[in-house]
């Protein structure tokens, strides 16, 4: 195995050693858990909710950022990509790969967008 390999496995093998462990001395230092009545409510303060409880939220702003971080996702590993071939006479199953990527990611777009246009109409 290359140094690259053997350092990403260690990295991988203290990275899941910390998440277990934190998780274990969670669950053996944590105070014990009370169940009280009021926690099955929609307040734990005892308040009675009133009124409709379904409301009509805009949800549009959220999709059109989504697909704003999405397409500088894109341009981001476009970029990358472009730079790392730019001297490779023979690069044609990247760009495979990338133009299989950018289709997906379009695709992927368009049905955020009609998905949400369908859902508020």
């Amino acid at each position: 195995m290359g140094a690259g390999v053997t350092t990403f496995l260690v990295f991988a093998l203290i990275a899941t050693a910390f998440g277990i462990g934190s998780i274990l001395g969670n669950r053996a230092l944590a105070a014990n858990r009370r169940r009280a009545y009021l926690q099955a409510l929609t307040y734990e303060s005892g308040q009675e909710p009133e009124g409709e409880t379904q409301i009509d939220f805009p949800t549009q702003h959220y999709t059109f950022a989504i697909v704003f971080v999405a397409v500088d996702v894109i341009g981001f590993v476009l970029a990358l990509w472009g730079v790392n071939y730019r001297t490779v006479n023979a690069a044609w199953l990247p760009a495979i790969v990338v133009f299989g990527f950018t289709a997906l990611a379009i695709i992927g777009i368009y049905y955020a967008l009609t998905g949400e246009r369908r859902m508020v109409v």
